[in-house]
């Protein structure tokens, strides 16, 4: 017996599955078009054919929607520096990383460009990013510190994680700027500011 399907293409009776990614996806739409303080909770929830509870389980509040995956990112390019030969000079280490953890499929271009434009212009953001830029740049700092047989927290290895954070910033805040720009030129503009790291 064939079974039956609904007008969009679901069998009836299942939800569509529910990932992080999927919340992050609605939510950004949201976002851009209805603008980050007008959106609520609710609303995303509603949009993700979930419950604001179920959301919860995901999520622990709207900041960090925004923020979508980006501890799993840290993790990625945790994994990413641990691989790199020891032979690899510092400065290119670091700037390769920086590209790999800025790297992204082309078909989500825009989609990222609307994520770095709330997180660099909306303050609630911004006040979320002190705890998720902490754990980005003792990545960075731990990298430099086992390289130079000192600590994360010794002034070098700090100095650089703080610097290198401040080029991918600033290299976003350019790229944001450029409506028609891809991701090489994202990486164009990391590359060129990792110059002044080690």
């Amino acid at each position: 017996m064939e079974k039956q399907t609904s007008p969009s293409g679901r069998t009836p009776g299942r939800r569509p599955s529910t990932t992080r990614s999927s919340i992050v996806t609605v939510a950004l739409e949201l976002f851009s078009r209805c603008g980050y303080e007008a959106t609520s909770v609710d609303q995303i929830a509603e949009a993700a054919h979930i419950s604001r509870r179920t959301l919860f389980r995901y999520f622990p509040g709207k900041a960090a929607i925004a923020w979508g995956e980006f501890d799993e990112q840290i993790n990625h390019m945790l994994d990413y520096l641990d691989q790199v030969p020891d032979s690899t000079p510092l400065r290119d280490a670091l700037a390769d990383a920086l590209v790999e953890f800025n790297t992204f499929p082309d078909s989500q271009t825009e989609v990222h460009r609307t994520r770095m434009r709330l997180l660099l212009d909306v303050d609630e953001l911004q006040a979320h990013s002190t705890l998720v830029y902490a754990d980005w740049r003792r990545a960075v700092a731990g990298f430099v510190a086992h390289r130079r047989g000192e600590t994360e927290d010794d002034l070098v290895p700090s100095s650089i994680g703080h610097a290198a954070l401040g080029i991918a910033l600033s290299a976003y805040q350019l790229w944001v700027r450029e409506p028609h720009a891809d991701q090489s030129r994202l990486h164009e503009l990391l590359r060129s500011g990792a110059q002044i790291l080690a």
